[in-house]
């Protein structure tokens, strides 16, 4: 069994040579051009194919990489973005703070500056659909000198409202156009000229008790006259656009349309006794 297995070992080497010289001498280069014809197609057919897959592999090669590359720009954008509206918050809050710090240190008020951390609106059923009455909560409380019926302005000076609930670390505080925050208030200029605000449906101030033997006019300014306990006098309520006036009546009224901006507040003053 040995000898068959070495006998064909030498066989195939002999062959192997054989083919090898033969090679060398030409006699074989008619057969090795027609094998070569018979394979070419086959190995243009493979060669094409291994190139196709080599091209597609790149393809999605560089493909990952490109989205890679994008989801790490938008991933930049995105912090770029926050990081610039980040900005112009901090900015406008300087800027709103500066002017109360400008309004208060003129005026001398004791005060507690607040941010306010929640807003809500109220339907008030007693005065009927529509009457969408506006809240905010600040972070300031009894553990900061507060009690309700203190005064609340922005950073003009304008009161918005008034404190109703107090909390030891929060306090509500209503807005001027709701009935639930009244104001003692005269006409500026004219000392004599005593009524009393309240807020009517969430949307605009009337004024009221006024006598009739006083003259208000459309464009006076409302402010505050100082005869309420807490609510110091000469802050600005609004201004007068209507005149309710009827000569049977003993007094007459007016309609006020607050100057502050209610939706854009983020910072109040709350004004101590």
């Amino acid at each position: 069994m040995l000898k068959f297995k070495t006998k064909k070992i030498f066989i195939y080497i002999a062959v192997i040579l054989l083919l090898i010289f033969l090679h060398y001498i030409k006699i074989l280069l008619p057969l090795e051009n027609m094998i070569i014809s018979l394979f070419n197609p086959v190995a243009s057919r493979i060669y094409s194919v291994g190139s196709d897959i080599r091209i597609t592999y790149n393809k999605q090669t560089d493909k990952r990489d490109l989205l890679k590359v994008i989801d790490a720009l938008e991933e930049e954008v995105r912090q770029l973005t926050y990081g610039n509206a980040r900005l112009e918050i901090l900015e406008k809050e300087n800027e709103v703070l500066r002017q109360h710090l400008k309004f208060l240190n003129k005026s001398d008020y004791k005060y507690v500056l607040a941010n306010i951390i929640s807003k809500s609106t109220i339907i008030n059923s007693e005065k009927g659909e529509g009457a969408n009455e506006k809240n905010i909560i600040i972070d300031k409380g009894q553990k900061d000198g507060l009690r309700p019926g203190l005064g609340v302005v922005n950073d003009k000076g304008i009161i918005i409202g008034k404190i109703i609930d107090v909390k030891e670390n929060i306090s509500i505080v209503s807005f001027t156009v709701n009935s639930n925050c009244k104001l003692a208030a005269t006409i500026l200029n004219q000392d004599d000229t005593a009524g009393a605000t309240e807020g009517e449906l969430g949307l605009t101030i009337k004024m009221n008790f006024i006598p009739q033997t006083k003259e208000i006019n459309q464009g006076d300014t409302v402010i505050t006259s100082g005869l309420e306990e807490n609510i110091p006098r000469g802050l600005v309520i609004g201004k007068a656009t209507a005149v309710l006036n009827d000569n049977n009546e003993i007094w007459q009224s007016a309609i006020i349309e607050p100057l502050a901006d209610l939706d854009n507040l983020f910072i109040v003053s709350v004004l101590l006794p």
